[in-house]
């Protein structure tokens, strides 16, 4: 008995259907009042055998101008969707995806040696910065810079004109650590992040005073 309903359905819709189709060649009266009723049960049809096939979703009919035609598939309409919405994806999303993944930090549990600041400089250049961020005049990180006494990276810089950049390490040389000449202590300062702003810069940093490190500048 189900199958016979399901039967007679798919005959009245497949009627339904060739109607639309002569209807682009041929002009029909479909506002008439016998039409209706015809395509009043098509729908109907259509929603049977919606609920008998739930994974192929049928269109509904219209009339429109004395024209029937069917609406896009619900399933298609989506899978176009989808299809445009991976080809084109928004470039300030991928910029915010980018920065979170750059600002996640590991928090270890252990206590914080070191302080934050918000530094305000004039530009990104290596004296600025630590005219800054030690207090020392500018004379004195200049003297320090051409010395050889601070290093970028694990490596020495000598150009005061130096540009900073996002999570760079900086380490300004101190003295030599007293009970092992191998080490010295220095201060460091590690740049998390930095924006431009109408006076110039704010960087934000972590400060580090008289960490112990290898002492590359030997004995003296």
């Amino acid at each position: 008995m189900h199958d016979f309903r399901r039967l007679i359905n798919i005959c009245i819709f497949n009627s339904a259907f060739m109607f639309i189709c002569l209807s682009k060649f041929v002009p029909l009266r479909v506002n008439s009042l016998p039409m209706r009723r015809l395509l009043t049960v098509a729908n109907r049809s259509a929603r049977l055998l919606v609920c008998t096939t739930p994974r192929r979703p049928l269109p509904t009919i219209f009339i429109a101008q004395n024209r029937c035609f069917l609406s896009p598939s619900s399933s298609l309409l989506a899978k176009k969707r989808i299809q445009k919405n991976q080809q084109k994806t928004p470039i300030a999303q991928i910029q915010n995806e980018e920065e979170e993944d750059d600002d996640e930090e590991i928090d270890d549990g252990l206590p914080k040696d070191y302080k934050e600041k918000m530094l305000k400089t004039p530009s990104r250049r290596l004296d600025s910065l630590l005219n800054r961020a030690t207090g020392d005049s500018n004379s004195q990180v200049e003297k320090h810079i051409l010395q050889g006494k601070v290093r970028v990276n694990d490596e020495a810089v000598t150009k005061k004109s130096y540009n900073i950049q996002k999570h760079d390490e900086i380490d300004v040389w101190k003295a030599t650590y007293e009970d092992n000449a191998d080490l010295a202590t220095v201060n460091r300062i590690e740049v998390v992040d930095y924006k431009v702003t109408e006076a110039g810069y704010e960087v934000r940093v972590k400060l580090w005073k008289n960490m112990l490190v290898e002492n590359w500048r030997g004995g003296s």
